[in-house]
């Protein structure tokens, strides 16, 4: 077998063997249980919801598993609520796609009915009881997941409620993979509007629309699902982060309205109460009001601001402005994306979730103030893209490309240990990906590190391209304010073979 002797894990094949043997002592008594526990599954969850779907042939499927269809709800929706009941997929929703079993696409399933697929398997020691009671859990989840389920909920306490089980992403880091935006905006026609200063040509902060010489309106709109488990912070950390937008364009908010999605059959509505409480709060910290908004009922809680401010037409500050020889500034550490991913899955230590949440609540309205005051050449905030894919933003609009020193840039306590853990979100790695080919990397730079800085962020800092000469003065200034995390992490060159160079 071309096998170096000692390498056959001879344990496990001869275990292997044994088991089919007992197996195959009462293979067909053993199908009829089988079948006869997957019956009962099937028929008890029929009873109840008569139009689902049984996939599979009548008497030529496995008799262990059951696939069952349920129309017009998703399956990880379903899956996310069964607490007691252990179940598969058949159907998945990404943010660029919607993947369907390629053997329910063979079999003809209805797409409605193909998203809410969920496989059940049923074993030799599965008693009837077990039955039972998943039965009476799936059918309870079921029906407060269908329209009409809202009421069945009213009875359960926000306090015992934890936000991101509810959700499939977090915060910014579930938003649409920048490589697959960019195609898709490629596609969309320049408005010819000459009162238009910061438009879709950009991939800036928000938009500047100008109304006279000296006045021009700053939009941004911005939401997301639940980043931490607390709906008041939730709330809060949403509307810091929508607000952060103006503050890089060096406006002034001056209004905001609530975007709203959220699930009325699954969560209670004084849940809703306390997100749009947390944004309040941060609202008035900002000097604003928040005066309406738009609510739509949803699979999963989503929560942001459409934010006006305004802003002198000669004082806008965008992020394709960098100069050769700026300093790069970066006002925030890095690594909220890892640290929420492990709090979703109860990794994160007490202390660590303090600085995190912190960290996200804070405005970036000291350092914008303070910026506008020293005066900078560009800026952005950092989010989604994580800071290379922001810092790549700012440099492929500029025309320019930076250097920048990986030990220069402050990380959140945790966030390295996690994840050389293996913590990381799937935005992460879509940011990697895509600001590889314009990264040249340190040859010795750890692979987690790059990851790093590549994080999706929610509600992180700026980053700011000052003049050389300001720099010092900028640093300064921010650190007697009280943004302490401030800190000099490269400069701006001309452009080269790379976008950006990372060394030690």
């Amino acid at each position: 077998m071309n096998l170096r002797a000692g390498t056959e894990n001879v344990i496990e094949m001869v275990g292997l063997g044994k088991a089919c043997e007992l197996i195959g002592d009462d293979v067909a008594e053993h199908g009829k249980h089988l079948k006869k526990l997957r019956d009962c599954l099937e028929n008890g969850i029929r009873r109840k919801f008569p139009d689902i779907k049984i996939n599979g042939h009548p008497e030529k499927r496995l008799p262990n598993t059951a696939s069952i269809s349920f129309r017009g709800l998703e399956a990880n929706t379903i899956l996310s609520e069964l607490s007691g009941v252990a179940a598969s997929a058949g159907a998945a929703c990404h943010s660029d796609n919607i993947d369907v079993s390629s053997v329910l696409e063979a079999m003809n399933v209805p797409l409605e009915y193909a998203m809410g697929t969920i496989r059940f398997s049923v074993g030799r020691f599965t008693t009837t009881d077990e039955i039972d009671r998943a039965i009476e859990e799936i059918i309870t989840v079921v029906e407060r997941l269908q329209p009409a389920g809202a009421e069945k909920i009213s009875k359960v306490s926000s306090g015992e409620i934890k936000l991101t089980q509810y959700t499939h992403g977090l915060g910014c880091a579930c938003k649409l993979r920048p490589q697959l935006l960019e195609e898709i905006l490629k596609k969309m026609p320049a408005s010819d509007d000459a009162a238009i200063m910061v438009g879709t040509d950009t991939s800036d902060d928000a938009a500047v629309y100008r109304l006279d010489d000296r006045t021009a309106i700053v939009q941004t709109v911005d939401f997301f699902t639940p980043i931490v488990d607390d709906p008041y912070q939730f709330g809060a950390i949403a509307a810091a982060n929508s607000l952060s937008d103006i503050y890089a364009m060096g406006g002034r908010p001056l209004f905001a309205l609530n975007i709203v999605g959220f699930p009325s059959n699954r969560l209670p509505m004084d849940v809703l109460e306390k997100i749009l409480s947390g944004a309040q709060a941060v609202a008035k910290e900002a000097g604003i009001s928040i005066i309406g908004g738009h609510t739509v009922d949803d699979t999963e809680p989503k929560f942001g601001l459409a934010v006006t401010g305004v802003i002198n037409p000669d004082r806008i500050v965008t992020n394709r402005t960098a100069e050769e020889g700026d300093s790069l500034i970066l006002t925030k550490k890095i690594g909220t994306g890892i640290l929420t991913t492990a709090m979703k899955q109860g990794l994160l230590e007490k202390d660590n979730e303090k600085i995190l949440v912190d960290t996200m609540l804070a405005l970036n309205r000291t350092a914008a103030e303070v910026m506008q005051s020293i005066g900078v050449n560009a800026c952005t905030d950092i989010t989604g893209f994580g800071l290379l894919g922001h810092l790549l933003e700012m440099l492929t609009g500029s025309g320019k490309a930076a250097e920048i020193s990986a030990g220069a840039i402050p990380v959140l306590p945790g966030a390295m240990d996690l994840a050389v853990s293996g913590v990381i979100p799937g935005g992460t790695y879509d940011n990697m990906a895509y600001t590889s080919n314009h990264v040249q990397y340190d040859d010795r730079l750890s692979e987690i590190r790059r990851l790093i800085l590549n994080d999706a962020q929610t509600s992180g800092g700026l980053l700011i391209s000052a003049a050389h000469d300001k720099a010092a003065a900028l640093i300064e200034g921010l650190k007697d304010k009280g943004v302490d995390d401030a800190v000099i992490i490269g400069r701006v060159i001309p452009e080269g073979k790379s976008r950006i160079t990372v060394n030690l």
